[in-house]
This record gives structure tokens, sequence and C-alpha cells, in this order.
């Protein structure tokens, strides 16, 4: 393969004007191999980047103040869902564990619309200023070694955040849970 070397003519007295072609070759030359990378996975309606299979687990947690527990919600790829819930000592209330299986489709639309909304690029908390009390919901999801939450009190936060939180809790009231034995 020949050598390409450039004509440094015209450089020695104006050093830009004579060297523009060469320079238009030289930045090509840098910026193809950059262009000709694979493009990026997409998944069904998921966002550019990882697809939504590296996904592995998506939890939430909800409770508020003077609510009688606290609930969280595991969804695991491996088709486990996991409840617990924290009583409130002074309501009364026992902690509780319960499981149910989770369809795989079910476990990837919610993946898919995680990636689709944005959620890995949401801000970590959405609050309103000097809020302390009323109800909280934190989202959270692992995908490959990176874990992400977004937590939330009241209405705060962007639509598409409220959007995920209406799936999986619509995901949940779908789910047949079983007490764990004690």
């Amino acid at each position: 393969m020949p050598v390409f070397t450039p004509s440094f003519r015209g450089c020695k007295v104006r050093p830009w004007r004579g060297c523009r072609q060469w320079l238009a070759a030289l930045g090509a030359a840098l910026l193809l191999p950059a262009c000709a990378q694979a493009p990026a996975t997409v998944t069904g309606a998921a966002a550019p980047g990882r697809p939504a299979h590296d996904i592995s687990l998506i939890t939430l947690e909800r409770s508020c103040f003077g609510c009688p527990g606290t609930t969280r919600l595991e969804l695991r790829r491996d088709g486990t869902a996991v409840l617990s819930t924290t009583g409130n000592a002074k309501l009364g209330q026992a902690d509780s564990v319960a499981r149910a299986s989770l369809p795989q489709p079910a476990f990837d639309e919610l993946a898919r619309q995680l990636l689709a909304s944005g959620f890995f690029e949401m801000a970590p908390s959405y609050q309103e200023a000097g809020l302390q009390d009323g109800s909280w919901a934190t989202l959270a999801a692992v995908r490959g070694a990176q874990q992400h939450a977004v937590f939330r009190r009241e209405e705060a936060g962007p639509a598409a955040l409220q959007q995920l939180l209406d799936a999986v809790a619509a995901q949940q009231a779908l789910l047949r849970f079983v007490p764990d034995k004690r």
C-alpha cells in the first residue's frame, strides 16, 4: 500500500494557507475510523446503549409518614418476585415476606420501559425543598454492574417516572404472592 506523503509546498511563507488540503486529509484520516464503529444495540423500544436483557433487578420501595409499613418489591430476571413489608411497630404491624413467580415477558417489558423512558439518565432525587414527610418511592434497577436509583417524594419528578411507577405497580397487582412460612 503506498504511503501518502503530503506536499508542504506553499507552507513556508504562510503555514496554514497552503496546508489546507493536507489538514483536510489528516482530519479525514483521523475521523473515518471513529465513524466506522458498529451502531449501538437497540432492543425493542429501548434507548441506544446496552440492551434490556442486561437489566437483572428492578425494585420499588414505597412508604409514607404515618403508613402502616414500608413495602419493597423486588422483580428479578430469573422470574422471582419478592414483596417485603416492614411493619410499623407503633401501629402494631408485623414484618412479612411473600413470593411470586414473574413471567419472563413481563420482566422484559418493564426493562424495555426503563430504557425507553431514560430511567438511567434521571436524577437520583426529585422532591420539593423543605418537604420532610408525605409519601415517597424509590425505583431502582441493576444493569450489568451499574445500579441506579431514583427517589421521589409526593408527586415530584418527570412524567416518565410516574409512568414507570405505575407500570411496576400494575405488574405487582397481577402477581399472586404466597407468604413465606415462618
